[in-house]
């Protein structure tokens, strides 16, 4: 009998040792685990305590789960909706949970959602008191415009912060970015009628140093060859592609600074035409433009707090300061608008336009009671100041003078204009005094306000550079008006004609 056990085991010798390995293996794995401080501690050649451990890196990204899970942009169209097309209408479809939302901060977000589910209906479309010689393009004038998301978005999105200093912007800019995110996926989950999970943010512990960032090597004409596919792509998607493949290079080494700047002021920031006399045409399009600017705005101040120093970081706050600029263009078109709703016939108030402007006017009404904004000078004193703040952020920080001339430049335009707006001569000296500091700045990348400077430079020479304005003649202060107004005359030529060409072709 012994000697048939022996044999059986001789047999299934290698069967046994097997499962005598398995056993082992899984017994030290559960005992190294329960031993273990952290079940990501290796502890397998011994204790924790004799291994030298790096700090962890976090990198964070995010994941969403397919279009029944919360699909991501990429699920969009690639061209913005045209003429006759009703995509965002916004109409709210069953699976939609409203109640989660109660009492929370998104609460009148989901309210307005509702009360613009059934706009189009509701309101009519029409497209009457054209002018035939405006010389606009019949697919401009009737192209496809948000009206409910510029009810239930932020046209207005720097009002908020427009009295806190530009620190403060940059330190919530991650906060802030974040809940633009939330509110957008809220808006979307709405439209979709389904509910979905929202973006997950997942750390991953990454030893040792990341490896350095190459330079982006794209030359103006393949940059201008990327610019002109995209161009017709919603804002948000462009931006989105834009950031996921390019600003993770070197922000200092190579194109992606003239890249970020193209990509701003080439396909993201849109002219508006205006082709009636009826004003609610224009501020609707004025309003539609702020609104795509909303996305870059938060994009890009989040990112502004890992770039600032870099010759990237300068251009995005040059592209922060203009945002700024038009959003106080903006306020300009709102305070008309107060006097658009007091006169406006019973057939106006039934365009959709009217509603869309009525809604707005009264979005903002008491957030600028609270900003003390009650009129245009006071929108203009506002965000005056906030661009010469932004500007001295970008003087402080700009890394060995880059652009520092067109810096100095912008922030003494500003101050000059603001002198002429106000009859101030003190303001107007003070931009004297920063042009003439232009010449000692070593140059450091491009200055693109060089041909108005000259023109400004020989100007003051010929009165023979005087420090104080009181001291020009008003011929000499009308001939510097002048060249500033008329130094975008050439690029906004040239920039209509491409957005002509690729956007709104007439009809032939």
């Amino acid at each position: 009998m012994l000697k048939g056990i022996r044999n059986v085991l001789f047999e299934n010798r290698i069967y046994i040792a097997f499962y005598i390995s398995v056993v082992s293996h899984i017994t030290f794995i559960i005992y190294s685990f329960n031993h273990s401080d952290s079940i990501y501690q290796k502890t397998l050649c011994g204790p924790a305590w004799i291994y030298a451990t790096e700090d962890e890196k976090e990198l964070s990204f995010e994941m969403s789960f397919g279009k029944n899970m919360g699909e991501s942009g990429n699920s969009e169209s690639n061209e913005e909706p045209g003429e006759g097309q009703e995509e965002g209408e916004g109409e709210g479809k069953e699976g939609f949970s409203k109640g989660k939302y109660k009492g929370s901060q998104w609460e009148d977000l989901v309210q307005n959602l509702e009360g613009t589910s059934n706009l189009r209906k509701q309101f009519r479309n029409d497209y009457d008191q054209i002018n035939e010689n405006s010389g606009v393009a019949d697919s401009y004038i009737k192209r496809h415009r948000d009206f409910e998301d510029i009810i239930v978005k932020d046209v207005l999105p720097t009002l908020k912060n427009i009295r806190d200093p530009f620190k403060v912007d940059i330190d919530s800019a991650e906060d802030n970015l974040y809940l633009h995110k939330e509110r957008n996926h809220i808006i979307e989950e709405f439209r979709k009628g389904e509910e979905s999970t929202s973006p997950i943010t997942m750390k991953l512990s990454k030893e040792g140093e990341l490896p350095p960032k190459s330079p982006l090597s794209m030359p103006k004409e393949d940059r201008n060859k990327y610019l002109d596919r995209t161009l017709k792509q919603k804002k948000e998607k462009q931006l989105d592609e834009f950031i996921t493949r390019f600003m993770g290079y070197d922000p200092n080494k190579g194109d992606l600074n003239l890249f970020v700047r193209d990509l701003y002021y080439e396909n993201l920031q849109r002219l508006a035409y205006p082709f009636s006399n009826d004003m609610s045409y224009f501020a609707i399009d004025y309003f539609q433009e702020n609104l795509n600017k909303e996305d870059f705005l938060r994009q890009m101040m989040a990112a502004l707090s890992a770039q600032l120093g870099t010759n990237t970081g300068t251009e995005i706050l040059f592209t922060i300061e203009n945002i700024y600029y038009i959003q106080g263009k903006a306020l300009e078109q709102y305070f008309r608008v107060k006097d658009y709703l007091k006169n406006s016939s019973p057939e106006q108030k039934q365009t959709l336009r009217y509603e869309t402007l009525r809604q707005v006017e009264a979005k903002y009404k008491n957030l600028l009671k609270e900003k003390k904004i009650l009129n245009v000078m006071d929108a203009e004193e506002a965000y005056v100041k906030k661009r010469i703040d932004i500007l001295d952020t970008l003087l402080t920080h700009t890394p060995k003078f880059y652009r520092t001339k067109d810096g100095l430049f912008e922030k003494a335009k500003i101050l000059w204009e603001h002198g002429q707006w106000k009859q101030d001569s003190k303001l107007q000296s003070d931009a004297l005094k920063l042009w003439y500091q232009i010449p000692k700045i070593p140059k450091n990348g491009d200055f693109l306000n060089q041909e108005t400077f000259d023109t400004i430079q020989l100007l003051l020479r010929d009165v023979g550079d005087p420090t104080d304005a009181n001291g020009l003649s008003q011929q000499s202060k009308n001939q510097i008006e002048y060249a500033l107004r008329t130094r975008l005359d050439d690029a906004m030529s040239k920039k209509k004609l491409r957005e002509d060409r690729l956007l709104w072709p007439k009809n032939k």
